[in-house]
């Protein structure tokens, strides 16, 4: 049975959230254990790190930028996470069927640049690596946000990458992540505001190609799970969601509140509990 062979109801699906502690341990949390192996080989080419440290075939694909595959590390309130960064999406797909000992490759849409894996390449069994490769952020073009080409290109490595340390730290601090569009606005809002310095709804809608209860864009791919014919409900309230994740995030940045803070306030409420309440705790 298929990964989203198991539908629910929209309302079901809406109802979802992290179960938030009382109290957050310690943050930074201390690596994970196979983080040291890799920390020797920071600023290094990913490849040759691969072959001399795991004895990986990389030569199994033909990569087509092999210098700018490089390995560096990225700082999580989860703790340091390598990075694995690739220039073209050739090469970023080529690298996801390295690292997960897959002998064929896998169709990845052009919407997706980045995971959180946690590899299962018998060498590097359960290493968890961030692969990122450089591209628009949800395919989504500099001109639709009013920007440069090479300005939106950094904006989008600096969302993309706290994009997916998000998933990390839900993973770490929560007890897991999903494909859910809770964990996406989660995801995104962070990284809006690494980007961006703020969150604005009306970029969310477009990163999501989101228009009122209809999709386009890459939201679709995590309703899934979502009976056909009730997602609309779900893309209607993700659509009116996204105001109020707005106001709740523009707030908690004029008072200067933690990223921690921002982190619990949007997991521990799901979709469903953040409109019934208008944004209000």
């Amino acid at each position: 049975m298929g990964l989203f062979d198991f539908k629910m109801s929209a309302e079901e699906y809406l109802s979802y959230s992290y179960s938030v502690p009382d109290s957050i341990p310690k943050l930074p949390l201390l690596d994970e254990e196979f983080v040291q192996k890799w920390r020797k080989y920071n600023g290094q080419n990913a490849l040759e790190f691969l072959e001399e440290e795991f004895l990986i075939d990389t030569k199994k694909y033909d990569f087509e930028e092999q210098a700018k595959i490089t390995l560096t590390f990225t700082s999580t309130m989860g703790g340091n996470l390598p990075v694995i960064f690739t220039s073209n999406h050739e090469d970023f797909i080529k690298m996801e069927s390295l690292l997960n000992g897959r002998d064929h490759l896998r169709e990845i849409p052009l919407t997706v640049n980045a995971f959180t894996i946690q590899a299962r390449n018998e060498r590097i069994y359960q290493n968890r690596i961030i692969l990122l490769n450089e591209a628009p952020y949800s395919n989504v073009s500099a001109d639709k946000l009013s920007l440069k080409a090479d300005e939106w290109l950094k904006r989008s490595y600096k969302l993309r990458l706290r994009h997916e340390s998000a998933h990390y730290e839900t993973l770490r601090i929560l007890g897991g992540m999903k494909n859910h569009a809770l964990d996406e606005i989660l995801a995104d809002a962070l990284g809006q505001i690494a980007a961006f310095g703020n969150f604005n709804a009306a970029r969310q809608r477009i990163f999501f190609g989101l228009h009122g209860d209809k999709c386009d864009g890459r939201l679709q791919f995590y309703c899934q799970k979502v009976e056909e014919d009730e997602r609309h409900l779900v893309y209607r309230a993700v659509n009116e969601v996204l105001d109020i994740v707005e106001r709740k995030i523009c707030e908690a940045l004029s008072e200067k509140l933690s990223e921690i803070n921002i982190f619990c306030m949007l997991a521990g409420q799901s979709i469903e509990k953040l409109i019934k309440s208008g944004g209000g705790d």
